[in-house]
């Protein structure tokens, strides 16, 4: 029996799933899920019900100093399609490009009460956050696209260390993964500024992928759309991103 489903392809990305955990939807869209959660199967309504692809970049400064993470979401197919509804409805003079970016500026407003879903450690300690900037919203192709800078509260010197963290929101409803077409081609964790050290330095990115525990995983799919789940459950289905570096010699 394997350890995880892949949840990607099919009715598990209702938009009541961003509705709990960002408060974005109206309630005309949880009428909509109702109706459609009559039309599928039990097992199609466990956790989780919606995801991300993501992609992140670790910035160094010239000092050989960890100071950011930029993410970059791109969020599935059904919600993007409901996020596009509800932006086209509006009744205003504004444009799709401002409306994109009002609903990525609430989207980081929102984010912000969680920590931006984001846990980072040095050598297994934590790692304090700062305040995520530098949002932009878009549309690739038909899909809603966000990308955030997160700055750490103080730059972390990584000679010698790994830096690791895991993204994931705590009740399952979201599944955030990398990106699996990014990692195909190296660039589901990208390092920058190594090229600008004032000390040379090695660094070698990893992403270990989720691995749940079948305990969980059947703990998961008991959950259905409107059950309260356990704080923390998403992080026995995160990845793991970290970036080991080393003076070069």
């Amino acid at each position: 029996m394997p350890l995880a489903v892949d949840h990607r392809d099919d009715a598990r990305s209702f938009p009541r799933a961003w509705c709990r955990c960002l408060r974005l939807l109206t309630g005309a869209w949880v009428g909509m899920l109702a109706i459609a959660s009559l039309m599928v199967s039990q097992p199609a309504l466990a956790h989780p019900h919606g995801w991300v692809d993501l992609r992140v970049t670790l910035r160094l400064d010239d000092q050989g100093r960890a100071v950011a993470l930029r993410q970059y979401w791109l969020l599935d197919p059904f919600y993007s399609l409901t996020l596009r509804q509800e932006l086209a409805a509006l009744q205003d003079d504004t444009s799709m490009e401002q409306r994109l970016d009002a609903l990525g500026s609430e989207i980081l407003a929102n984010l912000s009460q969680f920590d931006y879903y984001t846990h980072v450690q040095r050598d297994g300690a934590p790692v304090a956050l700062g305040e995520a900037t530098r949002q932009t919203t878009w549309l690739k192709g038909e899909r809603v696209a966000f990308q955030m800078e997160l700055p750490l509260a103080e730059p972390v010197p990584m000679a010698g260390h790994t830096l690791s963290y895991r993204i994931y929101d705590p009740t399952y409803y979201i599944e955030i993964l990398h990106d699996p077409d990014a990692i195909a081609v190296q660039e589901g964790l990208v390092i920058k500024g190594l090229s600008s050290q004032q000390v040379p330095m090695d660094c070698t990115a990893k992403i270990a992928k989720a691995d749940p525990d079948p305990q969980k995983v059947a703990e998961a799919s008991m959950l259905d759309i409107n059950a309260t789940a356990p704080m923390d459950l998403g992080q026995y289905f995160a990845d793991v991103g970290s970036v080991h570096c080393e003076a070069s010699r």
